[in-house]
């Protein structure tokens, strides 16, 4: 069985091409980024809130392609001037730094909201939640406001185990038609 980093690349691969725009939105350590890189994409735009893990990772990945912000992923309508073809997020907190340091719920709401608009017709989000304490919170209020998008404008799904409990699953958005959220 993959891991629901691993399903979230089998999500996303399908929109993936030479002049894709994508956007890590959680950089960390950057598999999702270097996911897009290999993938031939033409720009990745990513959003760190730690420093020394985004200036550690820039340097590692060492692609041009690769535009990281060191700021949170909910100030990203100040850096996105275009449509996007895809966009992750990994939620929760960077294994190997600073494990107090995780997302929040309101701000990954806002970020989650911004990037749908930010989303090219066809363009695909892929959510990766993780289950702890806070992790459980965040999920619950992101799913809940992806539950109320019209299924007109978007198709929302969730991908997880039904006989484990407390595991990484993904919930896929693909932008159906243009929209303004």
């Amino acid at each position: 069985m993959r891991s629901a980093v691993e399903m979230s690349h089998l999500f996303l691969r399908n929109v993936l091409h030479s002049q894709a725009v994508c956007v890590d939105a959680t950089l960390g350590h950057g598999k999702d980024a270097q996911f897009f890189l290999d993938q031939g994409c033409r720009q990745v735009i990513a959003f760190e809130i730690q420093e020394d893990v985004l200036l550690e990772t820039v340097q590692r990945i060492g692609d041009s392609r690769l535009e990281a912000h060191c700021q949170g992923h909910e100030t990203m309508e100040e850096v996105l001037t275009q449509e996007v073809d895809a966009m992750i997020f990994n939620f929760g907190y960077c294994p190997h730094a600073d494990s107090k340091i995780k997302t929040s719920w309101s701000t990954s709401l806002i970020a989650v909201q911004k990037g749908l608009q930010m989303l090219r017709k066809k363009g695909r989000m892929a959510l990766v939640f993780y289950p702890h304490a806070q992790g459980q919170m965040e999920a619950e209020r992101i799913e809940s406001y992806l539950s109320t998008l019209d299924s007109q404008d978007y198709w929302v799904i969730a991908f997880h185990p039904l006989n484990q409990r407390a595991v990484p699953y993904l919930v896929g958005v693909e932008k159906r038609k243009e929209t303004s959220c």
